[in-house]
C-alpha cells in the first residue's frame, strides 16, 4: 500500500473514577487542538448510579458514527446524493461469570444495517458503502486483533509492564 500521505491519528484520554462506577474522562485529539469531557457508568445492578452510558454504549455510538460521518463524506467524492441515510447496530458481548470467579469479556459480533435513500445506481451506492467501512477507523479497529499495551504502577513505585490476561478457569485467577 502506498504510504506517501499517510500521517498518524493520536487520541490521548485521562480518566478517573469517582462515585460508586462512574469514570470522568477526558480526551483529547492533539492534532486537531480539540478535548471533551465524558463521563461513563454502570447500572445500579452493577454497582453504579447510572449517571452516564456504561462504556459500550460508547463503542456502540462510535461504530454508527464513523459509518455514518465516512459515508456522507465519501459521497462527496463519489458524487453520489444521498437524500436520507441511516444506520442501526446490533453488537453482542457477553459476559462469562465462573463458577467462582470474576466475568470474563467475550465479543459475538457487530452487525451494521445501512439504508440509503439515493438517486444514484445501486451499484454506485454499494460502492461508496465498501469504501466508507474500509476508511472506518472504529471498523477497522473492531475488526482486527490490535494490541492493547499496558502498564501499571501501585502507589510512587516503578511502572511494571501488564502481560495480556490470561483467564485460569481451573483456579478462578488472572495469570498466576
Amino acid at each position: 500500500m502506498d504510504q506517501g500521505n499517510s500521517f498518524p491519528i493520536r487520541f490521548l484520554a485521562c480518566g478517573v473514577a469517582c462515585g460508586k462506577m462512574r469514570n470522568e474522562v477526558h480526551v483529547g485529539w492533539p492534532g486537531m487542538k480539540q478535548s471533551w469531557d465524558l463521563a461513563t457508568d454502570e447500572a445500579p445492578i452493577l454497582g453504579g448510579e447510572d449517571t452516564a452510558p456504561p462504556p459500550l454504549a460508547y463503542l456502540a455510538v462510535a461504530l454508527v458514527g464513523c459509518a455514518m460521518t465516512n459515508i456522507r463524506m465519501m459521497a462527496r467524492h463519489f458524487d453520489i446524493t444521498l437524500n436520507a441515510l441511516s444506520v442501526d447496530l446490533v453488537a453482542d458481548w457477553r459476559r462469562t461469570v465462573p463458577e467462582r470467579g470474576i466475568h470474563i469479556a467475550g465479543t459475538d459480533g457487530f452487525a451494521l444495517e445501512i439504508e440509503i435513500d439515493s438517486p444514484s445506481p445501486p451499484d454506485a451506492v454499494r460502492r461508496l458503502v465498501q469504501a466508507a467501512r474500509a476508511g472506518c477507523f472504529v471498523e477497522h479497529s473492531l475488526s482486527r486483533a490490535v494490541p492493547v499495551t499496558g502498564r501499571l504502577r501501585h502507589g510512587c513505585g516503578d511502572w511494571i509492564i501488564m502481560p495480556d490476561p490470561e483467564y485460569d478457569s481451573g483456579t478462578d485467577t488472572f495469570g498466576r
